[in-house]
């Protein structure tokens, strides 16, 4: 079982469907905070019956984040071996082409949301082109300060109050964000406003598809994330809130999802029980596990199966 975590109280909050406004529901999956043991409550995930949507309910409020957001986040430290940093930061590195086809060299405004520690903002640094104005926007001011340091403008504030003033972006980036936070379409509608016309809006997020979805889809995915991801997307239904928001969908791809199949191994071997020295070996930046479940799911994605990992690329009209 996971260690016992502290006896704090959140105060969670009873929600319906953002995509649809439904509160009719069914629960679909349950499990506890496998990785950081924040708190001791157990989480449900359900299903819309209007719209299929994955949604958590009742789930933690605002007020709740200095809690279940632990100073130790890995999304907020760099970590890890050095093999692993390098690797991904070679993987991640090749986004920028990606990024170079979409919005163009010149003088192009890109805004990360969700920047953390400006890690990702220095990748597009390095990798592309001297002209881009890099930005970013974050909740937490302590990792705001850090992207700072890096050299970088960082607004501390939650993406749908953010107001710029009469700036506009090229590029809003979204990186395993959106399925973190309350209302997932009012985003939307905040960044197809920060957006130019014609200007792109990149987010990855998790799938529900993919065989380790399949696998541990009642309890232990990885990408359930209990208590910190509140909303969970097939790619039918994110293309939907998308273009139900005035974004032309330009194009959706399958990544891998390396982390998801070794934290959903270390989350049942935990559960059931097993050694903590078994337990620890299923790290999610360890290289091994890494390697073995990149091939899977690099041979799955390019014989055009879904992963648990997507892009979308969408687009304010001219």
């Amino acid at each position: 079982m996971p260690p016992s975590p502290p006896q704090t109280t959140l105060s969670l909050v009873e929600t319906r469907c953002v995509l649809c406004g439904s509160d009719r529901a069914e629960p679909f999956s349950s499990g506890v905070d496998f990785e950081y043991a924040t708190v001791p409550d157990v989480f449900t995930f359900v299903r819309c019956s209007g719209c299929d949507h994955l949604y958590l309910n009742p789930r933690p409020s605002r007020d709740d984040l200095g809690t279940i957001y632990p100073s130790n986040y890995y999304a907020w430290e760099e970590g890890g071996s050095s093999l692993v940093a390098r690797l991904r930061r070679r993987w991640e590195g090749g986004k920028v082409a990606l990024y170079r086809e979409l919005v163009g060299d010149g003088p192009r405004r890109l805004l990360d949301v969700g920047c953390g520690n400006g890690r990702f903002l220095s990748l597009l640094r390095d990798f592309g082109p001297d002209s881009w104005e890099l930005e970013g926007i974050d909740f937490d001011p302590a990792v705001a300060q850090k992207c700072r340091d890096r050299g970088f403008a960082a607004h501390v504030s939650r993406v749908e109050d953010f107001d710029p003033g009469d700036r506009r972006y090229d590029a809003v980036i979204m990186l395993q964000l959106i399925e973190h936070v309350e209302d997932p379409a009012a985003i939307c509608e905040r960044v197809f406003a920060l957006l130019e016309p014609g200007g792109c809006f990149i987010v990855e997020t998790p799938n529900l598809a993919g065989l380790d979805f399949r696998w541990f889809r009642r309890s232990h995915w990885g990408h359930y994330h209990f208590p910190r991801h509140w909303n969970l997307f097939s790619t039918r239904a994110l293309e939907r809130m998308l273009t139900d928001k005035g974004f032309e969908v330009a194009r959706t791809e399958y990544l891998i999802s390396t982390s998801a199949w070794t934290i959903s191994l270390h989350n049942a071997l935990l559960d059931r029980g097993w050694p903590d020295r078994i337990v620890r070996f299923f790290h999610f930046q360890n290289p091994l596990l890494l390697g073995i479940f990149l091939t899977l799911d690099w041979a799955r994605a390019r014989l055009g199966f879904e992963t648990s990992n997507q892009r979308v690329i969408a687009r304010r009209p001219l």
